[in-house]
């Protein structure tokens, strides 16, 4: 077999990095890896600044929300949300916000370039400086972003007086019995009855609102405001004003021309009192006041307790009043002395907070569903003078 012989300067092929590169491959790498690091590094912080960019936007949107309701842009705030409010919409005006508050801190709590949502918290400070933090959910709404139901409600449940005064704006409401509305409130503080009806101080503390909370300004919750209405207090230097319209109102059950045995009046010549006997105040309706009543705003432990049929009053001194009474058989007349009661006597406001005494239901007792309650519960009691 023959064998090839072999070529005695054949050397081991050499590859690079043992082969020297030419002087002007290495200027050409040496341009070339920098523009390839440069280059990434670019997109990748393009790519890191539109992410924070969009992290940003829920936070913005919700600083631009707060913003929006403590100013009393109302309709630009609520244009920031998604769906309608629960409750009424008759507090989400202007005239019924308030700047007594400030947005403390702003912070994303979640979010994903690849989900459709986010979450921002917020904390807000409010009257005596309490802090009121929750959470918002956020919708992406085209190349925006949208609150998802900010809002809180405020429950009043049978009113006092009939309206509600919110950081002065007042809106008429009905006080029937069992009557309870609820109403949608936009972040921020809510004052009640910063002008409180008259014969009465409102020592309540404001009310702060943040998403669905709603708590008073010591931090507690409040869901429902019933409790809230214990914070009138009766202004004591104001009693001589409630008697005197109470005295008033009796001189007019007086003068009336059926006599003061009429719905509303607390004068009545009872049958138990009188006996077997058929004595009654006769056609002249000889009654008189000897001495008036004295009364307060009812309430227990100092707070007003506020029940649907309005504030009652609270009797300090008994008053009495006489009646001479007829025999319709002999002729044969008799004196009767009879406590006046207040117990079915309460204040009647109308919707500027000004009130009139009244029965503890319908004044009117044409349009009163149960006229005959007031005789049936709040009659004098009378016995021989």
């Amino acid at each position: 077999m023959a064998v090839r012989p072999g070529n005695p300067d054949a050397r081991p092929p050499k590859r690079w990095p043992d082969v020297p590169m030419q002087a002007r491959t290495r200027r050409r790498i040496a341009v070339a890896v920098p523009l390839i690091l440069a280059l990434g590094a670019g997109i990748y912080t393009a790519r890191w600044i539109d992410t924070g960019r969009e992290a940003d936007e829920p936070v913005e949107t919700v600083r631009a929300f707060l913003e929006a309701s403590r100013s009393g842009d109302v309709e630009a705030a609520l244009a920031m949300t998604t769906g309608d409010p629960n409750g009424a919409r008759d507090l989400l005006v202007p005239e019924a916000m308030s700047t007594d508050w400030e947005v403390q801190g702003l912070g994303l709590q979640s979010w994903s370039p690849y989900t459709d949502y986010a979450t921002v918290w917020a904390t807000i400070k409010g009257p005596n400086d309490t802090e009121l933090t929750t959470v918002f959910d956020l919708e992406p709404d085209g190349d925006h972003w949208k609150v998802a139901d900010p809002f809180a409600t405020l429950t009043i449940d049978a009113p006092p007086v009939p309206y509600v005064d919110v950081n002065g704006f007042t809106l008429p409401m009905s006080t029937e019995p069992f009557t309870s509305y609820d109403f949608s409130l936009l972040p921020g503080s809510y004052q009640l009855y910063e002008d409180p009806p008259e014969f009465f101080a409102y020592d309540a503390e404001p009310l702060l609102a943040l998403g669905s909370r709603l708590v008073n300004a010591d931090g507690s919750e409040t869901p429902v405001l019933r409790g809230t209405f214990e914070g009138f207090t009766a202004v004591e230097g104001d009693e001589p004003e409630l008697n005197a319209r109470l005295a008033a109102y009796l001189d007019a059950c007086m003068a009336d021309p059926e006599g003061p045995e009429v719905y509303g009046c607390p004068f009545d010549l009872q049958q138990r009192d009188l006996g077997d006997a058929s004595f009654s105040a006769g056609d002249d309706n000889r009654w008189e006041i000897i001495e008036y009543p004295q009364v307060t705003a009812a309430g227990f432990g100092g707070p007003v307790y506020a029940e649907g049929l309005g504030f009652g009053l609270l009797t300090r001194n008994e008053g009495r009043s006489r009646v001479t009474a007829v025999d319709s058989a002999t002729g044969e007349e008799r004196v009767f002395e009879c406590t006046i009661s207040t117990d079915g006597l309460y204040l009647v406001y109308d919707e500027t907070g000004d009130y009139a005494i009244g029965p503890n239901q319908d004044p009117n007792p044409a349009t009163d569903p149960d006229p005959a309650a007031w005789q049936d519960g709040y009659e004098s009691w009378c016995e021989p003078a």
